[in-house]
């Protein structure tokens, strides 16, 4: 008797049309090309489907109770992946959507995407772990380190292709960080790889800026600049730095970032970086977290950039010493005691140092300018305030003092003794004020240190 075949539970079998007692088709054997079985039989299938039906079928003459244990020692066997044979779950979707197809809630022919849901469970492919949600659970991160260092090549291959597309997100993440630092520890990852996940960090500018002004992000950043095995792409991440180099340093987190591309990249690359500084050096400097790390960029003076920098800062000198971070710049400048560079900082705030040692910012420059620049150069202050019209109110302002007490303790000769005699002949009106007496006490007291000293 001829049977017709409406929805078979097996797609893979529908090759093995039904016969009849004497081993030949039956004529009212009839597949519709339109239907889903026909379009399997006429051409529906790719040479690779094709190939992954030789497993299953293999597995026709057992029942349906042992198809699933069947397949699971098979494919272990042939594909030699345990990890493959433990993931059961989808051969169970598999045998409950085909040999149970009401239990399963399929009361029509499954649809060309089930079917090609189906054939994808017999390919040679094991399925891809989510690598992504195991790095973000405390065990699975512990978990997936040990295996980075343990994996085989093939394996570390596709955890790391996974990992590629989410790098931003973990470094971010209070475990998934230290996952990307394993990657990049790891003898077990090759440079190439290694190299690859750099690459993917710094392709896109934006979230590379967020990752290095994050908490955790920047810490990360910095310690896969410390990686010696990352020597090739150093290029390309100078100039991805280049572009965010402003709004890092702006930032808390992002400062460390920058200072440490200054400490360990080469002149050449450390160059570019200052270059971005130097030309936004007035903006850096009066910002919170920006005039911090600027004071790191004066100390690399061997690139080119670096006199570019000190120009730039000479040149917005009174603007900066006014400010309140700014200041602390200029100040910093000073402090390293480049005689030239002192000596221009003077010339370039000269017939201002009355207005700048009366403001409580820039009075701070001008006694560093008296105490680390050669005599000659402080003279040119202490002359210049000493000559003023305003130099009693100087005298007795409370910034004012100080500068003037740095003005006496670091001139010498005819001008230390003009300033001084000025000093005393005004002893009465200065006694009247708090500031104008600590003037006078510290000229008695560098007169008593001076007889010392002639004795």
């Amino acid at each position: 008797m001829a049977l017709i075949i409406k929805d078979h539970p097996f797609p893979f079998m529908e090759d093995q049309i039904p016969t009849n007692g004497m081993g030949t088709s039956s004529a009212s054997t009839t597949i519709p090309q339109d239907s889903w079985l026909g379009w399997l039989r006429h051409g529906g299938r790719s040479v690779l489907e094709v190939q992954s039906l030789a497993c299953p079928m293999e597995t026709l003459n057992l029942g349906s109770h042992d198809y699933e244990t069947h397949q699971y020692h098979e494919r272990t066997r042939n594909i030699g992946n345990i990890e493959y044979a433990n993931d059961r779950v989808q051969m169970h979707q598999y045998h409950r959507l085909f040999h149970h197809p009401h239990i399963g809630g399929f009361s029509r022919p499954p649809s060309r995407e089930e079917i090609f849901w189906a054939l994808s469970l017999h390919t040679l492919e094991p399925p891809r772990r989510n690598w992504v949600s195991m790095a973000k659970d405390p065990q699975g991160s512990r978990r997936l380190q040990r295996k980075i260092d343990e994996a085989t090549p093939q394996e570390n291959y596709r955890m790391l292709n996974e990992l590629k597309d989410h790098l931003h997100e973990l470094m971010k993440h209070p475990y998934g960080n230290f996952v990307i630092l394993k990657v990049f520890r790891s003898s077990n990852v090759t440079v190439d790889q290694k190299n690859t996940f750099i690459f993917f960090i710094i392709v896109d500018r934006q979230k590379l800026k967020d990752v290095c002004m994050h908490d955790l992000g920047n810490r990360v950043i910095q310690q896969i600049l410390e990686n010696n095995e990352i020597l090739i792409t150093i290029n390309l991440i100078a100039k991805a730095m280049r572009f965010i180099t402003v709004a890092l340093m702006k930032s808390f987190n992002g400062g460390y970032v920058i200072h440490q591309c200054l400490r360990l990249f080469p002149p050449i690359h450390k160059n570019t970086i200052l270059d971005v500084v130097a030309k936004n050096c007035y903006g850096i400097a009066i910002d919170r977290y920006g005039c911090c790390i600027i004071q790191k960029c004066i100390e690399h003076d061997d690139v080119p950039a670096f006199y570019q920098l000190v120009y730039n800062l000479i040149l917005n000198a009174e603007d900066l010493a006014n400010d309140q971070y700014g200041n602390y710049v200029l100040q910093f400048l000073i402090k390293r005691k480049i005689w030239e560079v002192n000596a221009l900082l003077i010339l370039e705030l000269r017939y201002k140092y009355v207005r700048l040692s009366t403001n409580k910012y820039a009075s701070n420059v001008v006694e560093n300018l008296l105490q680390f620049s050669r005599t000659v150069d402080a003279a040119m202050i202490a002359h210049e305030i000493m000559q003023s019209p305003d130099f009693l109110r100087v005298v007795q302002h409370q910034y004012g003092n100080y500068v003037v007490q740095r003005a006496l303790q670091y001139t010498q000769g005819y001008l230390h003794e003009s300033l001084r005699g000025i000093i005393l002949s005004n002893n009465e009106k200065l006694n009247s004020c708090l500031y104008g007496k600590m003037v006078l006490q510290f000229v008695k007291g560098c007169s008593r240190r001076r007889g010392l000293e002639s004795v």
